[in-house]
């Protein structure tokens, strides 16, 4: 009975809770001597239900379980309904194509009930050909004689043969003097040898008596050419020739002195 009694005791403690014992006895308890009987102690009272105790700390995770099989695949869907059509674009920019292939040429068309075919013209008589109409103009003019001195800058080169000489190019050797009868655009070139004993010889290339270009040379221990050369504009009636001061130098069979003009463009 003791025993009992303070087990409930026990347990009321631990709760914190009071609890009214009621214990019925239904007979002595046996002793065998030393103290109540070891045996179990019968159940001989009963208390009201205790408060759950606190749950216990989780175990630790399991292994992982084997792969399960795959499942089988699902049906398709069904189609979902059509979106709504999205606004226009902006308009690009025009590209740059490459031109189309010529088609081919059409049928010519009927005469009509009322056309009638002219008769052709006689063809007309030839018309008068003006005297420059050729155009073709052209000169080289040498010369033969053995030097010509001059101290003037403006003393005229006299030529004594002509090489080349197209009809109707208007050369005058006396004078050294080329008068334009097709205006256009000339080319001219002149080369003069210079005597060695004198000390400079200057060549002037002359528009109408204006200077166009010179050449120069000061070498009084040597032979030397003395050259140069131009684009000219010419009209009807120009004039252009050569003057010297110095001493030029040439030869019968050797042409070391020369004059070249002749017509590039026609006007």
């Amino acid at each position: 009975m003791k025993i009992c009694v303070a087990t409930v005791l026990s347990i009321a403690l631990l709760l914190g809770n009071s609890v009214n014992i009621r214990a019925s006895v239904t007979g002595p308890v046996p002793s065998d001597g030393d103290g109540p009987a070891s045996q179990a102690c019968p159940m001989c009272c009963q208390g009201p239900v205790a408060i759950p105790g606190i749950p216990g700390l989780p175990g630790s995770l399991g292994q992982p379980g084997s792969k399960g099989e795959p499942g089988q695949k699902g049906e398709s869907g069904q189609i979902g309904p059509m979106g709504e059509r999205g606004a226009a674009g902006l308009k690009g920019d025009e590209g740059i194509g490459q031109p189309g292939k010529i088609g081919p040429r059409g049928v010519p068309g009927v005469v009509g009930p009322t056309g009638e075919t002219g008769v052709k013209g006689q063809k007309g008589e030839p018309g008068e050909t003006p005297d420059d109409s050729n155009q073709r103009v052209a000169f080289t003019v040498v010369r033969t004689s053995l030097s010509d001195t001059s101290t003037s800058r403006d003393t005229r080169l006299p030529f004594q043969e002509a090489e080349t000489l197209l009809p109707g190019t208007s050369f005058d050797l006396e004078t050294g003097t080329f008068t334009c009868s097709v205006p256009g655009t000339y080319v001219f070139l002149f080369s003069v040898l210079k005597y060695p004993s004198s000390s400079d010889l200057f060549v002037y290339l002359r528009k109408n008596g204006d200077e166009v270009v010179s050449g120069f040379s000061n070498d009084s221990s040597h032979y030397e050419q003395v050259s140069g050369s131009a684009l000219v504009i010419l009209q009807r009636g120009d004039t252009m020739y050569l003057t010297m001061a110095g001493r030029a130098q040439s030869h019968p069979n050797i042409r070391y002195t020369s004059f070249i003009g002749f017509l590039l463009y026609p006007q």
